[in-house]
């Protein structure tokens, strides 16, 4: 019986050990699996060189090549490194292939991203030079701004929803009806944008309460300017306007009354 189990036992030392010797080349065995390569041999190596564009409120990706065409005709049918797309990655994930000098961006993750594209060939093999990935990474911060500036920045935007030349325009043209700048939908709406679009990307940065306020705010700044349009649509009337608005405005206090006691009940 003990002829038996060193039998049984010895293959499986020598089973671990020679796992652990072959660990690395495994890994570079997988790593070349899922990340293929195309060498280049020719002497006209293909370039890229990637930027961004600001299209308020989104994003383009311009991408420029040499050497390389983009060929989206021609997916899965040849392996060459002088034509295929490029492979857009965002803070190490993939988002998508890029076929084109433009690439449209929606959206970015607020904080500093690095944006990378990678030339591959129709059969989906990186290209590569000497053995090195053949790629351009940009890094961008977004929003341009730290959550301080955010708040600086949009108080003084609506500081000029009032105080620019449009502003002081539309603040005579109400006051010659006896009526207030902040009586008006578009008006209302300049305020909404300095708020929503400027401090929109930082409510992961803000309090409990901060983000209520925030929300809230957006909230009856929404329900006044439709207040506003109806008035100058001239489907209800001023006073009927007026009494709608104060009636929001109220509500405001009460909500941030309710959320603040919540808040003090939850801590008890």
């Amino acid at each position: 019986m003990k002829r038996l189990l060193l039998i049984f036992v010895f293959p499986l030392v020598v089973s671990t050990v020679h796992s652990h010797d072959d660990n690395e080349s495994r890994i570079k065995f997988w790593k070349e699996y899922y990340n293929p390569k195309v060498e280049v041999t020719s002497r006209e190596v293909p370039t890229i060189d990637i930027s961004l564009i600001k299209n308020n409120p989104f994003y383009q990706i311009k991408t420029t090549v040499e050497n390389f065409n983009f060929t989206p005709e021609k997916n899965m049918k040849n392996n060459l490194p002088t034509e295929g797309y490029g492979k857009l990655f965002i803070n190490g994930e993939y988002v998508s292939r890029i076929y084109s000098e433009y690439h449209f961006v929606k959206i970015l993750p607020v904080g500093i991203n690095e944006i990378k594209v990678i030339l591959s060939t129709n059969l989906d093999h990186d290209i590569s030079t000497n053995g090195k990935v053949i790629s351009d990474t940009i890094t961008y911060q977004f929003p341009e701004y730290t959550f301080s500036e955010a708040r600086n920045k949009s108080y003084n935007q609506m500081i000029q929803c009032e105080f620019s030349e449009s502003g002081q325009a539309l603040l005579r043209e109400l006051k010659a009806k006896g009526m207030l700048i902040t009586e008006s939908s578009v008006h209302l709406k300049c305020r909404f944008d300095a708020r929503n679009d400027v401090l929109g990307p930082f409510t992961n940065k803000m309090t409990r309460l901060q983000r209520h306020y925030h929300q809230v705010t957006l909230d009856a700044l929404k329900k006044r300017i439709k207040v506003w349009k109806a008035f100058e649509s001239e489907k209800i009337s001023l006073r009927n306007a007026r009494l709608q608005n104060q009636k929001i405005e109220d509500e405001i206090d009460d909500l941030m009354q309710q959320k603040l006691e919540q808040l003090e009940s939850a801590q008890k």
